[in-house]
């Protein structure tokens, strides 16, 4: 299955951390959703919004216990959707992304989630957390 992630599982590392895998990946684009930064951990929160476009990364081929780990990762608050991704070769794939769920609203911020920001003050505790 493909998976389309955005946000802390953008990072191979933290992808890696959490499946014990690598998977062949591609850039891509979501349309209709923002991101938003979840509660002050770092997390990032997508959401349906029009006219907006999240990039992330579509993970590709991704195996049954390799999604359960990611899903665990990804935890209660949210909940897998089908999606169609406009990939970096300019082709549409079909994948699962992590939405927010909406009971979960109220630990949204009003800040986007900023892919520089995660990496320089989340990145490193992030993959610790997941290696033990």
């Amino acid at each position: 299955m493909n998976v389309f992630v955005s946000g802390p599982l953008m990072f191979r590392d933290v992808v890696k951390a959490v499946t014990g895998k690598t998977f062949h990946a591609q850039c891509g684009l979501l349309n209709g959703y923002a991101q938003f930064l979840l509660g002050d951990e770092g997390q990032a929160a997508l959401i349906p919004f029009p006219d907006r476009v999240v990039t992330g990364v579509v993970y590709l081929d991704v195996d049954a216990p390799s999604l359960l780990k990611l899903d665990a990762f990804q935890g209660g608050r949210f909940k897998r959707r089908e999606v169609s991704i406009e990939a970096e070769n300019g082709k549409w794939l079909e994948a699962e992304a992590y939405e927010l769920n909406l009971n979960h609203k109220k630990l949204l911020t009003v800040h986007e989630w900023d892919e520089d920001e995660f990496r320089d003050k989340h990145l490193k505790k992030v993959v610790a957390a997941c290696l033990k």
